[in-house]
């Protein structure tokens, strides 16, 4: 037989130190032992004993004891331990006398007190008669079932040790007799070496066998690739071990049932779990498993990707796309809930919102699983305002563009809606490349990605920005652009606008106008001075020349435009696609006094007009 060392202080040989359930109090760290409260036991000995023979046991306030109970053996008729009361006398309050009755069995001394609380030794009663096992039966077991040990006063063995430090004592043993005990095997038990001790402090523990204990082992799946919900049946051996099951991203699965064999589990598929490896546990800690492949969405392509404009509809295609439940669009915080998009199984539409900016379109199934399209990007035609150029080359997550961070620009002067919008050049030579958009620690604006991958022919990574994105900003040290095999020109900020009129009003040959905005169709008043007021319009070739007045009421040139030309007539180029001017306090006092602004001229269709 093999003998090992418990890892525990070495008893003394004469007397026992114990303690008893006290609570913490001062007198507990005086050095004198008895001056603790209460009723304690301080030791007990000598160990180990013989039955029959007289134990003393010292403690404090030990006149306060009515009972004194033994760990005792035979068979258990309840789950608790059974316990035998023994004969004690009184010396004084600080010690007694005890017999050691005829069929205690090793475990704790406890002492009851005459208010009824019950004082447990920490330490163990232990018997000096030698062990002598002669069988093991049965090798296999199952556990949860009976391990009987035979032999001579094997009722003298403190605990039986299963593999990997799983203890029962002696207290715990179904039947504990002289010649005979049994054990139920804890469902923690696993094949292994299986050992007893004595259970006194620094026992050696005395190999028994090599143990072979039943587990559960799965060996196949009616169904791997369900459907959510179904239910399906797992079979193999001993899955009554079986505590519960963790599915791909759904763990702690209990509501299953197992057939009385143990070779069958029935259990439904998770609405929120994924595809991969269902893991069945047990309380020994061994796992098996099985694979189940359930229904995914996948995304194969969107379009369009450049350009994208608020409007516009975009088509998402792939496999299983009518189990979406949700698309989040990049820029907003509010995604696309079911019903707000038009799906099948192959195909996702929707209206681009306003507010939508650039990046990956997340397709959400459920909590658990969600698929990213590629990057789109959005057309702007905002005007915008150049914070940072120069040359920047990111290396592979070694470098940063830093110059906008720890007071490098004024974050706080930023608006909600402002799109932040970074021209690169990628370098696909590593086959790939990524940018962070970070604060000054590096980390990732809040509602941007970690990382944001990048393609060849990309030439800019665009981010609007949130109350959120900017407070990350303005408070943790600013912007640093990080990332791996790009160079970065140029950042700007676009302008933000509030659009006060659109549509699509040719003025043809001074024959048309846009006068929404005169005579109460728009309050000028609220308009401040500095504000720039600015037109969007498209060439309409058809007349053959261009002229351009922003006129008030009475289609008067507003006093600001009048160097633009005659009368205050603009002749931009053909090539141009806006026009605006600075309002003064004399613009203002023609448009809130002289009916408001009217515009209007010859070869060119308005568009839009708005504030900026």
């Amino acid at each position: 037989m093999k003998i090992y060392r418990k890892i525990s202080v070495l008893a003394m040989a004469a007397l026992v130190l114990a303690s008893g359930f006290t609570s913490c109090s001062n007198d507990e760290l005086d050095t004198n032992q008895y001056n603790k409260s209460g009723v304690n036991i301080l030791g007990f000995g000598p160990m180990p004993i013989t039955r029959g023979a007289t134990m003393r046991v010292t403690g404090t306030k030990l006149n306060e004891v009515q009972e004194v109970l033994f760990p005792g053996g035979n068979q258990k008729v309840t789950p608790s331990s059974t316990t035998i009361n023994g004969e004690f006398q009184l010396q004084n309050s600080q010690e007694m006398t005890v017999t050691i009755p005829d069929q205690c069995v090793p475990g704790k001394l406890r002492l009851v007190t005459k208010s009824g609380d019950v004082v447990e030794s920490k330490t163990f009663i232990t018997f000096a008669e030698e062990i002598k096992v002669s069988s093991i039966d049965p090798n296999p077991i199952h556990p949860g079932d009976i391990l009987t040990i035979k032999g001579e006063y094997v009722w003298n063995i403190g605990q039986v040790v299963f593999f990997d430090h799983v203890v029962v004592d002696a207290e715990n043993f179904v039947v504990n007799t002289r010649n005979e005990i049994q054990v139920r095997v804890p469902m923690e038990a696993k094949s292994g070496e299986v050992a007893y001790n004595d259970g006194s402090e620094g026992a050696e523990n005395i190999v028994l066998a090599n143990l072979s204990v039943d587990a559960a082992k799965a060996t196949a799946v009616s169904n791997a690739t369900p459907e959510f919900g179904d239910e399906i049946t797992i079979t193999g051996e001993n899955l009554d071990l079986v505590t519960d099951i963790d599915f791909p991203a759904v763990d702690d699965v209990k509501d299953f049932s197992v057939s009385a064999d143990g070779k069958s589990l029935k259990v439904k598929v998770p609405a929120t779990c994924v595809s991969g490896t269902v893991t069945l546990n047990s309380a020994s800690g061994l796992t098996t498993s099985v694979d189940i492949t359930v229904p995914q969405a996948t995304v194969s392509s969107i379009n369009p990707t450049k350009d994208v404009k608020v409007g516009n509809t975009i088509t998402i295609t792939g496999e299983k796309l009518d189990r979406i439940v949700e698309l989040v669009l990049p820029g907003l915080d509010t995604p696309l809930k079911k019903g707000e998009f038009t799906q099948s199984a192959t195909q996702i539409s929707f209206v681009v919102p306003e507010g939508m900016g650039d990046g990956k379109v997340v397709l959400v199934q459920h909590a658990n699983y969600s698929v990213e399209s590629d990057k789109i990007s959005m057309y702007s035609e905002a005007p915008e305002t150049t914070i940072w150029s120069g040359n920047k080359t990111i290396g592979n997550w070694d470098g940063s563009m830093g110059d906008l961070s720890w007071g490098g620009y004024d974050w706080s002067t930023v608006k909600p809606g402002q799109v932040l919008t970074i021209y690169l050049t990628p370098d696909m030579s590593a086959g790939w490349s990524q940018i962070r958009v970070g604060n000054g620690s590096w980390a990732a604006l809040p509602g941007t990605a970690d990382t944001n991958d990048l393609t060849a022919g990309d030439t800019k990574f665009s981010v609007t920005l949130t109350q959120a994105m900017i407070d990350e900003l303005t408070a943790n040290g600013g912007l640093v652009l990080c990332g791996a095999y790009f160079t970065v020109t140029k950042v700007t900020l676009s302008i933000l606008e509030e659009t006060i009129w659109s549509g699509s009003t040719a003025l043809g040959n001074w024959s048309g106008n846009v006068g929404d905005l005169s005579w109460g169709g728009y309050d000028w008043s609220q308009v401040a001075v500095g504000t720039t007021l600015k037109l969007y319009y498209e060439v309409d070739p058809s007349v053959g020349y261009i002229n351009i007045r922003f006129g008030n009421g009475s289609w008067a040139a507003l006093p600001s435009t009048l160097s633009w030309g005659n009368d205050g007539n603009a002749t931009p180029d053909p090539s141009e696609t806006s026009i605006k001017t600075v309002l003064t306090a004399d613009d203002l006092d023609q448009l809130v006094n002289a009916g408001g602004l009217v515009i209007c001229g010859a070869g060119v269709i308005c568009k839009k007009v708005v504030l900026q």
